[in-house]
């Protein structure tokens, strides 16, 4: 089997009784990581999402998860300290496994996750669950010709509760062209004829994105346990997302302190070392161990909590110099015949020309909402009533 050697940086430092001052040394040593390294990770969620993934690392890829890496399904199960199987995890797609039945935290138990995979016994330590408040706040700060700082803000009341905290965001927002466009353009069908009124117009779009980066806050080094405006996305100026109507969903999770750490030196390895199977900066095994085999090398985390979201709206008022980059007022005419060369040139029909078989053309994002990389994919809970 073929093998990726990864250096691990280990520093030890040793001290002398009598000095003021210790030295450190500096040790590399080859490690060789076999390829087949199983990464497992996910959180048991009350009282429903709990998802866990269960992969294996490949030498070509930095990913955590490539389900063709899995080998057989595995049967993955959420289990007590009190010895009582809670639920049985179903596997939807590739390496993910989810519970998709309610689960409610007991006091005083701690939970874990036990899985059979190629005829070995893996488990999860037994972790207590945290209890996640509401999040107070999510608003945004912004100063013309600077960037938009997305915050939250939370706390909790409860003196023996975790200070750790973990969010996530969904951002959905809506692209509406400066003009309708009375007419587009196919090259098989010629000129086509547009409706503002149904669906197929290309003046209303949306847009959405996920968060991919590892966003962490803690309290533990404040009296109270609150955070104020803490920023977890920074938008840039002119960003196409505040073009009209703007959304993020923020999800807040409470970590126990060694969830925390898992993701911080996660994190620490990602922002400074560019991948996950770098050179590791820092430890990244987690809390999961092979029961038959103590020795094999797991990388990943599972810990226990609740969630609670806070969705915020910015319009583009709100937001002023905002505005798209694309000069609109530029209008040339082409004859029919010319469309298609028009097209190439990245314009769109705007309306009909004065001179019978001629068109008003400009630039497509003026009229096209998805060459503002929009789509007809209209969220469910979206205030707007258009489509």
């Amino acid at each position: 089997m073929k093998k990726l050697s990864i250096k691990l940086h280990l520093v030890f430092y040793c001290t002398m009784i009598g000095l003021a001052t210790g030295c450190i040394t500096p040790y590399e040593p080859d490690v060789e990581w076999i390829n087949d390294l199983l990464v497992v990770e996910g959180a048991i969620i009350a009282p429903y999402g709990t998802t866990i993934h269960i992969n294996r690392t490949d030498e070509g890829s930095s990913s955590f998860y490539d389900p063709s890496l899995t080998g057989k399904k595995a049967i993955v199960t959420l289990i007590s300290d009190k010895g009582t199987t809670i639920a049985t995890a179903k596997n939807t797609t590739g390496g993910t496994y989810t519970i998709t039945d309610s689960i409610s935290f007991k006091p005083g138990e701690k939970y874990a996750i036990h899985f059979l995979l190629d005829g070995k016994e893996y488990q999860s330590d037994f972790v207590e669950p945290q209890i996640t408040p509401e999040i107070d706040e999510v608003n945004f700060q912004y100063k013309e010709q600077e960037e938009v700082n997305i915050r939250v803000s939370t706390h909790n009341d409860n003196p023996n509760a975790s200070r750790y905290y973990r969010w996530t965001y969904k951002e959905d927002w809506e692209i509406v062209s400066d003009y309708f466009a009375q007419y587009t353009w196919s090259e098989e069908t010629g000129v086509v004829k547009l409706n503002q009124f149904t669906s197929n117009n290309t003046h209303y779009c949306w847009g959405s994105n996920s968060s991919n980066r590892i966003i962490l806050g803690k309290s533990d080094n404040m009296t109270e346990n609150r955070l104020r405006n803490h920023s977890i996305l920074k938008l840039g100026p002119g960003d196409n997302r505040f073009s009209y109507l703007y959304s993020i969903l923020v999800t807040q999770q409470t970590l126990d302190k060694k969830a925390y750490e898992y993701f911080d030196n996660l994190r620490k390895n990602v922002e400074q070392t560019g991948g996950l199977f770098a050179p590791q900066p820092t430890e990244i095994r987690g809390n999961i161990s092979c029961l038959d085999d103590p020795e094999e090398i797991i990388i990943g985390h599972i810990y226990a909590t609740t969630e609670t979201s806070y969705r915020c709206y910015i319009k583009a008022e709100e937001i002023p110099g905002m505005s798209d980059i694309y000069d609109c007022r530029d209008q040339p005419v082409f004859w029919e015949e010319m469309l298609s060369m028009a097209y190439h040139q990245g314009l769109a029909i705007l309306k009909l020309g004065e001179d019978p078989g001629t068109y008003v053309c400009i630039n497509r994002r003026c009229v096209d909402c998805t060459a503002r990389g929009g789509s007809k994919n209209k969220p469910d809970f979206w205030p707007k009533n258009h489509q």
